[in-house]
């Protein structure tokens, strides 16, 4: 073992490290102490990913990659459980919130470096189980009704993963991510299962529904992990597993079929959403859409495409579940009105967060779909390049619908409210990334490009 593969291991250790302090002081201290605890070893996991950007590759073990891909998903999942933890509060997520979002970016984390099915399977584990654990917290109605529907059908995909290690393992005896890239239908079948895994993980048509009702009936830090943590994570296991592939048609088929049918089904169905945590929910379903479009094309650009579509949507969930727990569960499209007015920076944020969604500048959602249809086009996929911009415009329709009545002034003049110090934090660092990086991308842009292979 090197001082290099010890490093590579650390951001997990220190994630891990984060849950078994938060469970400890729980008991015995307050919720924000505990936070505190959880969010200093975080902190540096983020430092550390970040300082080791650019040094060279030293894996601790085959089951984790230690390459730009895997650097970078790590960063933006410890980054987003940082930003989570803000607004973890005991009185939805209870005493044990902080330990599960760690233990949910820890997973983020092993998924965005698996190289392995073990890890791959582990690092779904990871991130789904704090989530159920979260989700049913509140023990509301709703909440149990989201937990029970996450619970299942990630048990369904869990085991469809399984399976398809299984099929993968005895086409070509090994459980590393290219077992699949062998010929014959044992593969081919173990392609598909593991297909159906990810898709259920990642809320791809048919297996899409727990989405919006974990949006909407869970506590704000589950949604929040969902579109962001697990959202990056998955993404990149997809995007590893299919640059290792040599383009089998089960695998692109597959994707351009979930994708295309998310797309469609996720801005069809947020058009009519009047709350705005199932419009999120929908949308969610609509922008895993958009990537497996990508991943189903390839292409040069499908990787930088990938990374950029993840790390621009992540600071944009996050910023608006910061803002719709502080609003509560039952907000609706009425009861956004003046929002700018009354809390300006949760309204600037919101406002920002479903810009940026939509795939309008300033924000960086825009460069995003930029790559998106440069994708598409440079690869003259016409098919999902017509559904992409058909599904673009449904979006920009709902989104700015809500971002108006954010700005629009109240029928009656609003007291501001103040946010807590954590809340405040998320929302200004969210506005920062989404505002700096859209007026000024290269950054980004740089750090993709050279986070390929």
């Amino acid at each position: 073992m090197t001082d290099g593969s010890i490093w590579s291991v650390a951001p997990l250790v220190l994630l891990g490290l984060a849950a078994i302090l938060s469970m400890v002081l729980a008991p015995i201290q307050p919720t924000p102490r505990v936070r505190i605890a959880a969010a200093l070893p975080m902190a540096l996991a983020v430092v550390i990913l970040l300082a080791r950007l650019g040094a060279p590759e030293a894996p601790i073990s085959m089951l984790l990659a230690d390459d730009g891909m895997a650097r970078l998903g790590s960063v933006l999942a410890a980054a987003a459980g940082l930003g989570i933890l803000s607004f973890t509060r005991t009185i939805c997520t209870g005493r044990e919130g902080p330990a599960l979002v760690a233990i949910a970016a820890a997973g983020g984390v092993a998924l965005a470096s698996a190289n392995h099915g073990a890890t791959l399977f582990l690092g779904l584990e990871l991130t789904t189980l704090p989530m159920v654990a979260l989700a049913l917290m509140p023990r509301t109605e709703a909440a149990v009704e989201a937990g029970y529907k996450l619970f299942l059908i990630a048990g369904v995909g869990a085991g469809a993963l399984l399976m398809g290690l299984v099929f993968g393992f005895g086409a070509s005896g090994s459980l590393r991510l290219d077992a699949w890239s062998v010929d014959g239908p044992v593969a081919a079948i173990g392609l598909a299962f593991v297909l159906v895994g990810l898709s259920v993980k990642f809320a791809l048509v048919p297996f899409h529904m727990w989405s919006p009702d974990l949006f909407a009936g869970a506590p704000a830090p589950v949604g929040a992990i969902a579109g962001s943590i697990s959202k990056i994570a998955v993404a990149i296991a997809a995007l590893r597993i299919g640059l290792s592939l040599p383009a089998p048609e089960i695998w692109t088929l597959g994707l351009l079929l979930a994708g295309g049918a998310a797309v469609i089904l996720g801005n069809l169905a947020a058009l009519r959403q009047d709350n705005l945590l199932r419009m999120l929910g929908y949308s969610s379903i609509a922008h895993s859409g958009y990537i497996a479009l990508v991943l189903s094309v390839g292409g040069e650009l499908m990787g930088e495409t990938v990374l950029v579509y993840v790390a621009s949507y992540a600071p944009a969930i996050v910023a608006a579940f910061a803002v719709a727990g502080l609003m509560g569960a039952g907000t609706r499209l009425e009861d956004l009105r003046g929002l700018a007015w009354s809390r300006p920076l949760a309204g600037v944020a919101l406002g920002v967060a479903l810009l940026s969604m939509a795939g309008l500048p300033p924000a960086v959602g825009f460069v995003a779909k930029i790559y998106l249809f440069s994708t598409l086009a440079g690869e003259a996929a016409w098919g999902p390049l017509v559904i992409a911009a058909i599904g673009s415009a449904l979006g920009f329709a709902y989104y700015l619908r809500f971002a108006v009545r954010i700005f629009t002034a109240p029928r009656q003049p609003a007291p501001r409210a103040t946010l807590n110090r954590a809340d405040a934090a998320a929302m200004a660092a969210s506005i920062a990334l989404l505002i700096t990086l859209g007026l000024y991308p290269e950054p980004l842009t740089s750090l993709v490009a050279a986070s390929m292979p």
